[in-house]
């Protein structure tokens, strides 16, 4: 499985990124909430982007899909469980709200909300609230601001991710702890997958 790819952003619309790496250009089919977050990259951002992927793989079809961060995907592949949703119905959920406001509502069992949502109607937002509900939590504002004071020990996955790419341990270390010391307001406000999402970006960029 094609867990990520980390590379050049080319290219990016509404509904599809171009991600070049390794002399290879990957065409990520995403949604409206990963381009907005895309496109609002500066150029340095830009030339090291990763996204977290999955393989839609069947016999008259190969497509993979690109999303911004690691609860967007939780959401895509949980949507893909319920009955009658395939994976361009989850993008077009996925395009119509954000995660955090998704799984707020499905906590809520607010279908009137869900229903709003372009690609979901009452019965189905009714069949999402008993399929998922209490299935998706989300990493909270307050934790987040708390795994960021603990310091880069906290993202020992990233760390070991930057290792594995060839980077030295001490090194990584030394730059995760200088980065979430110097930017704990930036983290503060993001959610864990999006502070994981910017350290692994940075981290990279300033390893380089």
């Amino acid at each position: 499985m094609i867990n990520a790819i980390l590379g050049k952003l080319e290219h990016v619309n509404a509904h599809s990124a171009i991600i070049l790496t390794g002399g290879i250009e990957y065409d990520l089919i995403i949604s409206s909430q990963t381009a907005s977050k895309l496109t609002s990259l500066n150029e340095e951002e830009k030339s090291s982007v990763r996204l977290v992927t999955y393989l839609q793989h069947k016999e008259d079809v190969m497509q993979l899909y690109g999303f911004f961060s690691e609860e967007e995907r939780t959401l895509f592949l949980e949507l893909n469980k319920v009955n009658g949703i395939g994976p361009k119905q989850a993008m077009k959920i996925l395009s119509g709200v954000s995660v955090e406001d998704f799984v707020s509502a499905l906590d809520k069992g607010d279908v009137r909300y869900l229903s709003k949502i372009p690609g979901l109607g009452a019965k189905t937002s009714q069949k999402i609230i008993l399929d998922l509900r209490d299935k998706l939590v989300l990493v909270s504002k307050e934790k987040a601001s708390t795994a960021s004071e603990e310091g880069q020990d906290s993202y020992s996955d990233i760390a070991q991710a930057l290792v594995d790419m060839g980077y030295d341990k001490k090194k990584v270390s030394e730059c995760l702890r200088t980065l979430v010391k110097d930017n704990a307001k930036l983290l503060s406000v993001k959610t864990y997958g999006e502070q994981e999402e910017w350290l692994f970006r940075s981290a990279v960029l300033k390893l380089s």
